[in-house]
C-alpha cells in the first residue's frame, strides 16, 4: 500500500522516462480508438490567434464557386470569391488557381485604405499594405488553410481585424 505522503512526493516529482511512456502509450491508445476531428488543431490555434491579437473577428457573408451548378453535386468545391465583414472593416477576395503549378494568386479590396494585411498561411506569413483604393493582392500562395488580419496603419487604437480560418 502507497503512503499518502508517497503519493504527495510523486505528484510533486519531475516526468521521468516511466511517465513519458505512459503518457505516449495513453496518447496513442486514445488516437486509435477516439482520434481528434479533423480540423481541430487549426481551429484551437485560430481561437488562440484571437486570444492573443485581441481581434475582432470578422465573418464570412457570402462565398461564391467557380461552377455553382457543380456545387450542387459536390459538398466540397473551390470557392473563387470570399466577403468578410465586422464592425469596422469589410474585405473581399478573388482567388485565382493556377492549375499547372497548384498555387493560388489572391486579389483583395477592403474598405479602409490604411491598413495592413497579413496573410497567415500553414508555414508563413505575409504582410502587405493596401493601395490609396484598398486593394492588396499576395500571389504564389500555397493550398491549404489560411486566415488574414487587417490591422489599420493610420495610428487608430482598433483592433485588428482577423477572419475565420478558409480553404484556398
Amino acid at each position: 500500500m502507497t503512503h499518502p505522503d508517497d503519493l504527495e512526493q510523486l505528484a510533486t516529482a519531475e516526468l521521468d522516462a516511466t511517465d513519458a511512456q505512459i503518457l505516449g502509450e495513453l496518447r496513442d491508445l486514445w488516437t486509435a480508438v477516439d482520434p481528434p476531428p479533423p480540423g481541430l488543431a487549426e481551429r484551437v490555434q485560430f481561437a488562440m490567434t484571437v486570444a492573443a491579437l485581441e481581434a475582432e473577428v470578422a465573418r464570412i457573408v457570402q462565398e461564391g464557386v467557380d461552377n455553382p451548378a457543380a456545387a450542387v453535386r459536390s459538398d466540397y468545391e473551390q470557392v473563387s470569391t470570399v466577403t468578410f465583414a465586422s464592425e469596422s472593416v469589410s474585405a473581399m477576395l478573388d482567388i485565382e488557381q493556377d492549375r499547372t503549378r497548384g498555387l493560388r494568386t489572391v486579389h483583395g479590396w477592403v474598405s479602409a485604405s490604411e491598413v495592413e494585411v497579413e496573410l497567415r498561411e500553414r508555414h508563413r506569413c505575409r504582410r502587405v499594405p493596401v493601395d490609396a483604393t484598398g486593394r492588396f493582392s499576395f500571389e504564389q500562395v500555397e493550398p491549404g488553410l489560411v486566415h488574414f488580419v487587417f490591422r489599420p496603419t493610420d495610428g487608430r487604437d482598433d483592433r485588428p481585424v482577423i477572419t475565420p480560418a478558409i480553404e484556398l
